[in-house]
């Protein structure tokens, strides 16, 4: 049950585990809410939060990919069992950005112990920033017809599998988590530049 837009991580790794996971969940629980399960995994990138900050980044990344994994069952339980809506859909967007917003800031104060606090947070800031742009990018084109932007690997089941990955990495190097957020900042820029040029094209077309 894939939906229109996986990025790369969710059509390869995320997908594997999230479908079994939503055929556990319809077999227990076949009416199951999904507007609870996009709390769930909101709790999980929270949590996961709290453990970058209490350094802990290997518990932190994988629960960061965790919640990735569930984020992606919300959406195919509710197309499983006709619940799809656009409170839904919207309701789980913005739990994203919510949660995107904490597991940043977990890493920049995990990246407090290899960097100056104002080099720390100045990095923090750019990359929320750039990940609320690439999402409010494709918000904008959202109904607009003939423009669609890649989520290749620009998309968020990427910016987490690069957090789960870098708290990893941490067991060996506490700069895996600022190399982790410049990468995302750079990702997410590159992007959104991308993005507006190619918005840029399609006008100039019309």
């Amino acid at each position: 049950m894939p939906a229109k837009g996986d990025g790369l991580v969710s059509k390869y790794i995320n997908r594997h585990f999230s479908r079994p996971l939503t055929s556990l969940i319809l077999y227990f629980w076949p009416n199951c809410n999904p507007n609870l399960i996009s709390i769930i995994s909101a709790l999980t990138g929270i949590i996961s939060s709290i453990l970058f900050c209490m350094n802990f980044p290997i518990m932190g990344g994988i629960l960061v990919q965790i919640s990735s994994i569930i984020d992606g069952s919300d959406g195919e339980v509710a197309r499983a069992n006709g619940r799809t809506s656009f409170f839904g859909g919207f309701f789980d967007s913005v739990m994203d950005r919510y949660v995107d917003v904490f597991i940043f800031l977990g890493l920049t104060f995990y990246s407090l112990n290899v960097l100056l606090i104002t080099h720390a947070f100045l990095l923090g800031i750019i990359t929320i920033i750039g990940a609320y742009s690439i999402s409010y990018t494709a918000a904008k084109v959202e109904l607009k017809e003939g423009i669609n932007f890649s989520r290749t690997i620009q998309g968020r089941d990427t910016r987490l599998f690069l957090v789960f990955l870098a708290g990893i990495c941490a067991f060996f190097t506490d700069w895996a988590i600022p190399v982790c957020l410049i990468s995302i900042s750079i990702l997410t820029h590159v992007s959104v530049i991308l993005r507006i040029n190619q918005v840029r094209k399609e006008k100039d077309l019309e």
